[in-house]
């Protein structure tokens, strides 16, 4: 997975941007700019003013949204970092890259997604590793048994064997998250995603979480066009939660609508409906337009159905 999305020829180490309407899927703050909005708000109510800091920025749709001035965007591609330049928003390439030794805020909208991480499976009574190997030009499949930090990740967040059901091992994101607290010390860390609690994983009636994304379709498996295709998986917010609490941090855990709606949602909605009231032609084509943005964000059938994880510092 790491390779195929953050190589020399990975998916998203290429000229092209992902995160728009022209490229291969959008996220919150491309379908409504209140998102972006919305999070101003509540970083304003926090009294947050420090290096905020946002991971995986893309051309910053997000961000640029926030109002201060001590703000940086951590990005890859080099291409999405130079329309952030020309937006005069600070970028880094790395967490490394970054200067400063402290934060009020570090986030991010669906980056967790797309940290790699391995799978594993129960079979034969033990666990074991889904691997890809490669032969006379083909990419396959094989099972290996599972490597002792697999098993005790396993361990730790407490999952349950079950042949019918595939495991996202998110080792790479408690490793994200060591570095970013041990970099940063970040107040808050704020992430948005799509996943599942681990009490609900049996409710999901996929084996597998992990999936493909291309022009904004889900698309083929991943070892079919390696580096062509967005490789993503649903994040299990339990070992997140569970990870931070060791690292300091007490999380709070609701859903994106939820977050919106305590916000200041219903703020924006109410002053675009009466904006539309006196509106015609262009003008009330762009009210609606912006309306359905907004309403698209606390669907629960979508983006309204996706996380908010909000951890403070204990």
């Amino acid at each position: 997975m790491e390779e195929a999305l953050y190589s020399k020829y990975g998916f998203f180490n290429n000229e092209k941007v992902r995160s728009k309407k022209s490229g291969d899927f959008l996220t919150s703050p491309e379908v409504s700019e209140y998102f972006g909005k919305i999070l101003n708000k509540w970083i304003l109510k926090n009294n947050l003013d420090l290096n905020i800091t946002e991971f995986g920025s893309g051309t910053g749709s997000l961000i640029e949204q926030i109002e201060n001035k001590n703000k940086f965007a951590v990005e890859l591609s080099s291409t999405a970092r130079t329309e952030l330049s020309q937006k005069n928003i600070q970028n880094a390439s790395s967490l490394e890259e970054l200067t400063f030794k402290n934060s009020d805020l570090v986030f991010g909208n669906e980056v967790l997604d797309n940290i790699p991480c391995s799978v594993a499976i129960h079979k034969d009574d033990k666990w074991q590793e889904k691997i890809i190997s490669f032969d006379d030009g083909i990419f396959s499949y094989e099972f290996v048994e599972a490597r002792k930090k697999i098993v005790e990740w396993i361990e730790l967040n407490c999952i349950k064997a079950n042949k019918n059901m595939d495991i996202e091992i998110q080792i790479n994101i408690d490793i994200f998250l060591e570095k970013i607290i041990n970099k940063l010390n970040p107040k808050y860390i704020l992430f948005f995603d799509y996943g599942y609690e681990q009490k609900d994983r049996g409710k999901r009636k996929y084996r597998s979480l992990l999936r493909t994304y291309k022009d904004h379709h889900l698309s083929v498996d991943p070892i079919l066009e390696p580096g062509n295709l967005d490789i993503t998986y649903d994040i299990n917010f339990s070992a997140v939660i569970r990870k931070l609490k060791t690292l300091g941090y007490e999380s709070n855990l609701s859903l994106q609508r939820e977050f919106l709606i305590t916000n200041g949602f219903n703020e924006y909605f109410d002053e675009l409906q009466n904006k539309l009231l006196f509106s015609e032609g262009i003008e009330n084509l762009k009210i609606n337009s912006e309306l359905s943005g907004l309403k698209a964000l606390i669907d629960s059938n979508g983006l309204g159905g996706f996380y908010c994880l909000e951890a403070k510092k204990i």
